[in-house]
């Protein structure tokens, strides 16, 4: 057997390693940079969970084909992959980047691939061609990354291509984004970021991370990007998340009436369905008559697609041994695909001088516990007492805000307004875990047509909707049915929902039809939160569920000029805050409320 070749290549880089580790860890990108091909993958489900990952790649004319491991590592030190391959040069490669801080505070990047040679032709590419090839473009892509560090580099690595825009197409969506009203300078980012983003950044954009960047307001740029799509610059981007790995692992949808509730992961080999608050994201993509794109893989399991895992690693059949974590500052997830039940860590249960958690994994879930002494800052011993493999994940409970789920958009009349037909499938029922509804009506309009008439009420009544819409959509959320005087419209927050009854209070009632008639126009208002459906209702995005009906039911123990909110809404940390803004002590009161068997708490706040 031909003996292994190591290939090692060092760096230093004068930044942090979080700095570092946010461009490093991307190795879909790395491997695009460095001229590497792109790859297929096959998954197939472990019968004690987890799947097989089997890739396939061509190089140089042949078709190299392997089994990867889970990449192993820790936020922002190091990671590594092992990979065994069924033909070709090498029998397996594995492959590890460190990154070290110095005594002056900069980052050692450290490369280390080490190649398993199949024979002497193997050891021959591995040392005398790979070896120098990979050493000479690794040293190249650092130095592209510290300029980009720097700011003196667009993209961050190197040999990203960015194919030229069709300028006729171009030009005609900008024109229509003006025509549209929306803001010079928005435009003008986005014509920049259209003309020189690699061809990859184009084909899955995040409008709430393009925010982040821009330092611009994120609605805003949502705005801007929902008008683009009606411009054509870019088209929409329906992806299902899958809620272990995050990941989309499917086609994306071109059109809401393409998502399907009932979804599948093939990494994770977990069934679930798919929710508009959690799982469904809106993506944005570069439309191909204004630039081609991109949708390749060049490597799927990286740390970088998966930056809510903090730490990752697998334990042998049988293995007990130490595994540094990140500092746990707040509550952390420890899950994994052999383990049915995960489990929370917080930061009470980090190692001390005294103990140090063990952690067994058993197939139903995991069992912590403590024992005396101290192994190294942030360790953990954990054990696999199982005759299989255990792949182990530290992650974020939190979802990233970055993510754009199809309840936020949807909720908001600027989207509701420009995609009308964008509803569910006419047979489709997709969850929403947490929707705040708001319904609405009004006393004192029925005196108001008796004593005004209904030419002379009416624009009263349609000055009652503009209020009302104006205030919803200042604060994000959406109108969804309106039914005489009644409106329901949804929100995504609470905070939202309460700042959009607040204006509403305030504003209507200074309206007064005539100082001769006794009745003023008095807004009555009531606030829910709670799960529900998504519907297809004659070819509208609608609501179903219990939660739409007590909170159409709530609005009936309004007396006017106030909001009956839910005991469940009024938990919410947001509604203390609105009640120190608006200076009102709420009132409880227990109330039975037509088609529910059982009474409600509410509580009733009197506003303005």
């Amino acid at each position: 057997m031909a003996p292994a070749t190591r290939i090692e290549c060092h760096y230093t880089l004068p930044f942090r390693p979080e700095q570092v580790w946010a461009v490093l860890s991307q190795t879909d990108w790395i491997n695009r940079a460095l001229g590497l091909p792109p790859v297929r993958y096959a998954f197939a489900g472990r019968p004690e969970g987890g799947s097989v990952v089997r890739a396939r790649a061509r190089w140089w004319g042949l078709e190299v084909r392997w089994e990867e491991f889970p990449f192993e590592w820790t936020e922002p030190e190091f990671y590594r992959v092992r990979r065994l391959f069924e033909n070709g040069p090498f029998r397996e490669a594995n492959l590890s980047l460190e990154l070290r801080v110095t005594a002056e505070g900069d980052t050692r990047v450290v490369l280390r691939v080490d190649l398993a040679p199949r024979g002497l032709m193997g050891r021959i590419i591995g040392q005398h061609w790979l070896g120098p090839k990979l050493t000479r473009d690794f040293q190249h892509l650092l130095g592209h990354v510290e300029q980009f560090l720097h700011g003196y580099k667009d993209a961050p690595l190197p040999r990203l291509v960015a194919h030229p825009v069709q300028e006729p197409a171009l030009s005609a969506g900008l024109e229509r984004l003006r025509a549209a009203g929306q803001p010079a300078e928005l435009i003008g980012r986005l014509e920049g970021f259209l003309r020189t983003a690699p061809d990859l950044a184009l084909s899955q954009v995040r409008p709430w991370t393009l925010g982040r960047r821009w330092g611009e307001d994120r609605w805003a740029v949502l705005r801007l990007f929902l008008h683009a799509a009606q411009a054509g610059l870019v088209d929409l981007r329906w992806e299902v998340l899958c809620p272990h790995c995050r990941g989309a692992h499917r086609p994306p949808a071109t059109s809401l009436r393409q998502i399907v509730r009932a979804a599948h992961c093939d990494v994770c080999q977990v069934a679930f369905e798919a929710t508009f608050d959690q799982s469904v994201e809106l993506k944005f993509s570069v439309n191909p008559a204004v630039r081609p794109r991109e949708d390749l893989t060049y490597c799927l399991a990286g740390p970088g697609g998966q930056p809510h895992v903090l730490s990752q690693t697998t334990l042998a059949a049988g293995q007990r041994r130490a595994w540094t974590l990140p500092e746990i500052t707040h509550p952390l997830r420890l899950r994994s695909p052999q383990v049915k039940e995960p489990v929370k860590l917080r930061p009470d249960d980090a190692p001390t001088p005294v103990f140090q958690p063990v952690i067994l994994c058993q197939p139903d879930q995991f069992v912590v516990r403590y024992e005396y002494g101290k192994i190294e800052d942030y360790a953990v011993q954990v054990l696999n007492p199982n005759p299989f493999p255990v792949q182990l994940i530290l992650e974020e409970i939190q979802w990233s805000e970055d993510i754009l789920t199809a309840a936020q958009v949807t909720n908001w009349q600027e989207f509701r307004d420009l995609f009308a037909a964008e509803v569910v499938g006419p047979r489709e029922q997709i969850a929403v875990d947490s929707q705040v509804v708001l319904v609405t009506d009004l006393r004192g309009s029925t005196a108001l047509d008796q004593g005004l008439g209904d030419a002379a009420a009416y624009p009263l009544m349609r000055h009652h909707f503009q209020v009302f819409h104006q205030a919803v959509q200042a604060r994000h959320g959406a109108v969804v049915t309106t039914v005489g005087d009644a409106v329901m419209a949804v929100f995504s927050h609470v905070g939202e929902a309460l700042g959009a009854v607040r204006e509403m209070h305030e504003l209507l009632p200074a309206v007064n039809p005539n100082p001769s008639l006794a009745t003023r126009l008095l807004p009555k208002s009531s606030l829910h939160v709670g799960p529900c459906l998504a519907v297809n209702a004659r070819d509208r995005l609608d609501y179903f569920g219990g939660t739409i009906n007590l909170a159409a039911r709530l609005v009936e123990c309004c007396q006017g000029g106030d909001l009956i909110v839910s005991e469940r809404l009024f938990q919410h940390p947001e509604t203390a805050e609105f009640l120190k803004s608006v200076r009102r002590t709420p009132q409880a009161a227990e109330v039975r409320l037509r088609g529910f068997e059982n009474p409600h708490k509410v509580w009733r706040i009197e506003l303005p």
